[in-house]
């Protein structure tokens, strides 16, 4: 018996998984991620476009297609052929409702807010025309 091989439910196709955390969620962590996680690929692309206040050519780019596609896949057009388009829109999905890729986030604006406010106190505020020079 093999005991280091992933349960049924970690098999599960339909349930969502985020590739960096799934071995660390709690199981309520899990649930929230389900709950969260829109059904279908058009509630996908819409959730996307709304996260993103509604600016498709941003959602098109990390999507790596063109604008007039989300437009067109959030009024209900088949995607285009192909896994590419539904593996990105599938994983960008994820990093928005992932308890675990939210806080990362969090910790890196925390972060990045603490540098900003480093570098700006570091700054030599300049003299406006003193009489030193």
């Amino acid at each position: 018996m093999n005991f280091s091989s992933p349960g049924i439910a970690r098999n599960n196709r339909k349930a969502p998984r985020c590739e960096r955390h799934d071995a660390f969620l709690h199981p309520e962590e899990q649930a929230e991620s389900a709950t969260r996680f829109p059904a279908g690929h058009q509630a996908q692309m819409a959730f996307l476009l709304a996260s993103y206040a509604g600016n498709a050519s941003v959602v098109a780019a990390l999507l790596g297609t063109r604008a007039r596609t989300v437009h067109r896949h959030c009024r209900g057009w088949p995607p285009p052929p192909g896994l590419r388009l539904r593996r990105a829109l599938r994983r960008r999905v994820l990093d928005l409702v992932c308890p675990r890729c939210l806080s990362d986030r969090a910790v890196e604006e925390a972060r990045q807010a603490r540098r900003d406010a480093r570098r700006a106190a570091r700054r030599i505020p300049r003299e406006q025309g003193g009489p030193n020079r």
